[in-house]
C-alpha cells in the first residue's frame, strides 16, 4: 500500500536548528535590551476570545482570523499581541502601581497571502508600557526600539514618526458617521501607495449611495425630495422608513426598473438619503488626507508645512506640538537625527491608535522592509473593560524580517558553532571512560557531543569538521590508563595529551 506524504501546511514554517540558533541569540539580546529598560517578561495565551481581537481592530480583521466555534465558544488564534497583554493587566495587574512595563516573544496567527517574509504563522516581539502618557513615554518606545536594534549590530535602518491624532482631530471635526470614519483611517495607507482616485472607487464599492449610478430612479424627483426625506427618515425605524419610500414613489407614479429587485433599490435609496447630509464632509476629508499623506520629510519641513495645512481647515496644532517634544526627547537617547524623518500619513491601517505612531524601515532605498511598528493607544484599555482611562504605547518586532535583515547586513552566520567537543572511544571498552569525560566537561557547562556510532576515529574527524565542532577528545586504553585524555584541535591541528581539568581551563580561557 502506497502510503502518502503529509505536507507541511501552507503559510507555516519549520524552526530548524541553525535558524532557531540565531533567533535564540535574536531574542537573548534583545530580552537584555528591555529588561535594562525596566522591562519584564510575560507570557500569553495563543487561544483568545475573538471578541477580544474585534474590541480592539474591529470585524475587518475577521476575514485574517484563524477563528473557530468550539463548544459554543467563539475562539481564535492570537493575531497579535497587545490585546492580549492588555486583557492579561485587567484579569492580573491593575494593582501593580503603574507605569507597568511588559515585554513578550512568541507566535501569531493571520490569514494572509503567504509571500516572501508574510506568512501565517509568524513571531512578534516587543514591549508594551501601560500608564504613562507625552513624549518622555513615547521616546522610550522609540529609544528601546532603536537601541534593541543597535544591540544586534543593524545599522540600515530609518525610523518614520507620524501622528494619528491629526486625522482624529480634523475627522472629530466633521462629525462623520462611524462606518466613514474607520473607513477613511484603515485606506490612509491607500491614498499614499494608490491615490485618492483608488479610495473613492473602495468607497462606492463600500457605500453604493456615494455612486451617482447607483439606480435607475429618476435623479431629478429623488433630488427634489432629498431634503425632506432625510429629515423625516432620520427619526425613523428602518422598516417604517421603507414603507415610506414605497408609499412615495407610488404616490408619485414612478416606477422602479431594472436589474435588480424593488426592495434592494428602495434600500440603496434609504442608504443615501440618510447619509447624504454627509457627503460634503465626506469630500472634505477625502481632500485633507490627501494633502496630509503628502506631507513627510525632515522634521522640521514637516512640522512647518503641517502647521500650515492644519491652519487652514482650522484643526488644533497640539499633535504637531507632541511630536516636536518627542523628537526633542529623542535627542537625549543620543539617536542619529539623520535616522528619524516624520510621515503624517503613516497609520499602520488600525483604528485603536490615539496618537504617535512609528516604523521601523531597514534596508537601501528601494529595498527596504519594515522591521518594526507600533504607537500610543490611550482607548483601549478602557475598551476592553477598564474601569478607568489609562494611557498606553508599545511596538512590536517581525522576527523573521529581523533575522532576515541581519543576515543582510552579515551579522550573524547560519552556522555558528553549537557543539565544543566531540568525545570519541577508540573501542568498545572505552566507552564507559568516554561518558565519564563527556559528563565532567558538561558539568562545567560545555556542549559535548558523545560519539554514538562506533566510527573510526578518521571518519569521526570528518563529522566535526562537517559540523564546525572545534574540538576532538579521542580516548583509548592508553589515555584511560593514565587518566588523560587526547584534545585535538581542528582549526590548528595541534594534538595535546591532558587530564580533564587541563581540558577544562584550555577550552573555557
Amino acid at each position: 500500500m502506497r502510503i502518502t506524504k503529509v505536507e507541511r501546511v501552507r503559510g507555516v514554517n519549520d524552526i530548524l536548528p541553525d535558524t532557531y540558533q540565531i533567533e535564540q541569540y535574536i531574542k537573548n539580546t534583545l530580552s537584555q535590551c528591555f529588561e535594562s529598560y525596566g522591562y519584564r517578561p510575560i507570557d500569553v495565551p495563543l487561544i483568545e476570545y475573538t471578541e477580544l481581537y474585534l474590541k480592539k481592530s474591529g470585524e475587518d480583521i475577521v476575514s485574517r482570523l484563524y477563528d473557530f466555534v468550539f463548544r459554543n465558544r467563539r475562539l481564535c488564534l492570537r493575531p497579535e499581541f497587545t490585546a492580549s497583554v492588555v486583557r492579561a493587566y485587567l484579569d492580573n495587574l491593575k494593582s501593580v502601581p503603574l507605569p507597568v512595563r511588559l515585554y513578550y516573544m512568541g507566535p501569531a496567527f493571520r490569514y494572509e497571502r503567504p509571500q516572501k517574509e508574510r506568512y501565517r504563522q509568524f513571531t512578534q516581539m516587543g514591549i508594551e508600557l501601560i500608564g504613562a502618557t507625552g513624549a518622555i513615554a513615547d521616546a522610550e518606545i522609540i529609544s528601546s526600539a532603536c537601541q534593541g536594534l543597535d544591540h544586534l549590530g543593524l545599522t540600515q535602518y530609518r525610523v518614520v514618526i507620524g501622528h494619528i491624532g491629526v486625522v482624529n482631530k480634523f475627522l472629530d471635526n466633521l462629525q462623520l458617521e462611524t462606518r466613514l470614519r474607520s473607513f477613511l483611517i484603515s485606506n490612509i495607507e491607500t491614498f499614499k501607495k494608490e491615490g485618492k482616485q483608488t479610495v473613492e472607487n473602495r468607497l462606492q464599492k463600500i457605500f453604493p449611495a456615494f455612486s451617482d449610478n447607483y439606480s435607475s430612479i429618476n435623479e431629478s424627483a429623488t433630488e427634489s425630495t432629498n431634503k425632506k426625506l432625510a429629515d423625516i427618515l432620520q427619526n425613523m425605524k428602518e422598516n417604517e422608513a421603507r414603507t415610506a419610500i414605497f408609499e412615495l414613489l407610488d404616490s408619485m407614479n414612478i416606477g422602479i426598473t431594472g436589474t435588480r429587485k424593488p426592495e434592494e433599490i428602495v434600500d440603496r435609496l434609504l442608504i443615501k438619503l440618510k447619509r447624504q447630509d454627509q457627503t460634503k464632509q465626506l469630500n472634505q476629508a477625502l481632500e485633507f488626507i490627501q494633502e496630509l499623506v503628502q506631507i513627510k520629510g525632515e522634521p522640521i519641513e514637516v512640522l512647518k508645512e503641517a502647521e500650515r495645512l492644519l491652519s487652514n481647515y482650522s484643526i488644533d496644532t497640539s499633535s504637531l506640538k507632541q511630536l516636536h517634544e518627542i523628537v526633542e526627547t529623542l535627542g537625549y537617547y543620543n539617536i542619529d537625527k539623520g535616522r528619524i524623518s516624520f510621515d503624517l500619513g503613516v497609520s499602520r491601517g488600525l483604528q485603536y491608535y490615539t496618537g504617535m505612531i512609528f516604523e521601523i524601515y531597514h534596508g537601501k532605498p528601494g529595498e527596504e522592509r519594515q522591521i518594526c511598528g507600533g504607537g500610543r493607544y490611550d482607548d483601549l484599555i478602557l475598551n476592553l473593560g477598564g474601569k478607568q482611562e489609562t494611557p498606553a504605547t508599545g511596538f512590536s518586532y517581525g522576527m523573521e524580517r529581523l533575522r532576515q535583515a541581519l543576515e543582510t547586513e552579515g551579522k550573524i552566520r547560519e552556522n555558528d558553532d553549537f557543539v565544543d567537543i566531540l568525545v570519541v572511544a577508540v573501542g568498545e571498552e572505552d566507552y564507559g571512560y568516554a561518558i565519564t569525560v563527556a559528563e565532567k566537561l558538561r558539568k562545567v557547562m560545555l556542549k559535548v557531543e558523545l560519539d554514538v556510532r562506533s566510527r573510526n576515529i578518521s571518519s569521526n574527524l570528518q563529522y566535526a569538521t562537517k559540523q564546525n565542532i572545534p574540538y576532538v577528545i579521542i580516548v583509548g586504553p592508553e589515555e584511560r590508563m593514565a587518566a588523560e585524555v587526547v584534545l585535538k584541535n581542528m582549526a590548528s591541528g595541534e594534538q595535546q595529551n591532558l587530564e580533564v581539568s587541563e581540558v577544562i581551563s584550555k577550552i573555557k580561557g
